[in-house]
C-alpha cells in the first residue's frame, strides 16, 4: 500500500488518475458524503481534491495533520474553511481562468432561451398549437439592457459574447478598478440602480458572507418588471427557490435561468421545476471537455509545482499570501 494518499471528494478525474495514480493511493467518496470523507481522513492524506458540496472545515484538518494542499476543481472555494487553511500555511488551489468562457457560454445560451422563448415554443408545438405564432412574440436581444453582477473573469467573458448584440451593459463590482475596463464599454453603477435598470440580471459572483441571499426578497422587487434572472454563480447567492417562484407567479421576473443551487442535488419535487418559465440545469456550465480538460491541467500543474517545493502561479491560489515572506523588521 503506498503510504501517501490523495482524497478526492467527487468524482477522481481520469487526468489525476493518470497523474499522481503510481505514487499516490487514491480515494473517491461521495460528493455529498461528510462521514464518508471523515472516514477516509487521516495522517496518510497529503492532499484533499474537494470537489462536491462537503465542507474541508477544521474537523477534516485535523484529521489530516500531514495535509499539504487542498484543491477545488473550479473557481468556487465556499466549500473550503480558507481562513483555517490560512492559519494552517496550506494553499488552495483552484482554477479560476480555466472554465470562464464556458461558464460565459452557458450564460448567453439561458439569455438567448429566454428571450427567444425557445423551450416554451417547443410544448406549444408539441401540444399542436400552430396559431399561437400569431398571438405572441419573441425578444430581441438588440438594444437590452444587461446587468452584470460581479465583474471578474467569467463575468467580462460574458460581456465579449454580448458585444456583437448590441446591448447596453452595466456593471456592479465594487473590488475591482473601473478605469481598467473602460475600454469595454461597460457603465459601472450601484447594485440598486443596476437591479431597477436592467432587463436581464446575470449573477457572476463568488459565495461569500457578502453575497451570501443577495437576491432576497427585498432585492428582487427593486429589479425592473418582466426581467430575466441568470444564476451561474452559486446557489447561495439567491436566497431560496421559493422566492424565484414567487417571482415568477407575480411578475416580478419573466424567466429565470438557474445553473447552480442553495442545496445540491436539490429538492426536484419544488414547484420551480415544473415552472414553463424556469430554465434549469444540474450545474453543467463547466461541463465542456475543453473547460473539463483545462480545469484539471491547471489545477494538476499547480499541485505538482507545490509537491516538488516549487512556486505556484499565484492567481490559481485563493490564499497567497502564504507564499509571501514575512515582512521584515
Amino acid at each position: 500500500m503506498k503510504e501517501k494518499k490523495i482524497l478526492c471528494i467527487g468524482p477522481l478525474a481520469k487526468q489525476v488518475v493518470d497523474e499522481f495514480g503510481a505514487d499516490f493511493e487514491l480515494v473517491e467518496v461521495d460528493e455529498s458524503s461528510r462521514s464518508e470523507a471523515l472516514a477516509e481522513t487521516d495522517e496518510s492524506v497529503v492532499l484533499i481534491i474537494a470537489r462536491g458540496s462537503v465542507v474541508v472545515d477544521q474537523e477534516l484538518m485535523d484529521k489530516a495533520p500531514n495535509l499539504s494542499m487542498i484543491a477545488r476543481s473550479g473557481v468556487g472555494y465556499d466549500t473550503v474553511n480558507i481562513e483555517e487553511a490560512s492559519e494552517r500555511g496550506l494553499p488552495v488551489v483552484y482554477t479560476p481562468g480555466a472554465m470562464s468562457r464556458a461558464v460565459a457560454e452557458h450564460t448567453l445560451s439561458f439569455i438567448l432561451t429566454s428571450l427567444k422563448g425557445l423551450d416554451s415554443w417547443k410544448h406549444r408545438l408539441q401540444k399542436g398549437e400552430w396559431h399561437l405564432r400569431y398571438q405572441s412574440f419573441g425578444r430581441d436581444v438588440r438594444n437590452t439592457v444587461v446587468g452584470i453582477i460581479g465583474y471578474g473573469r467569467i463575468g467580462r467573458q460574458v460581456r465579449s459574447l454580448l458585444r456583437e448584440f448590441e446591448v447596453k451593459v452595466l456593471a456592479n463590482d465594487p473590488y475591482i478598478d473601473h478605469a481598467e475596463y473602460a475600454r469595454d464599454q461597460v457603465e459601472f453603477v450601484s447594485f440598486d440602480e443596476l437591479l431597477s435598470s436592467s432587463e436581464i440580471v446575470s449573477l457572476h459572483v463568488p459565495l461569500t458572507e457578502e453575497t451570501r441571499s443577495m437576491i432576497n426578497a427585498e432585492n428582487i422587487h427593486k429589479m425592473k418588471p418582466g426581467a430575466v434572472l441568470i444564476n451561474t454563480a452559486r446557489g447561495a447567492v439567491v436566497q431560496s427557490l421559493d422566492l424565484l417562484y414567487e417571482a415568477l407567479e407575480n411578475g416580478r421576473v419573466a424567466t429565470v435561468g438557474i445553473d447552480v443551487f442553495p442545496q445540491e442535488p436539490p429538492d426536484t419535487s419544488h414547484p420551480l421545476f415544473d415552472h414553463p418559465r424556469a430554465y434549469l440545469t444540474p450545474h453543467v456550465a463547466a461541463r465542456t471537455p475543453a473547460a473539463q480538460d483545462a480545469i484539471q491541467m491547471t489545477m494538476i500543474g499547480e499541485i505538482r509545482r507545490i509537491f516538488a517545493g516549487e512556486a505556484p502561479n499565484l492567481e490559481n491560489i485563493v490564499n497567497p499570501e502564504v507564499f509571501r515572506p514575512p515582512r521584515s523588521g
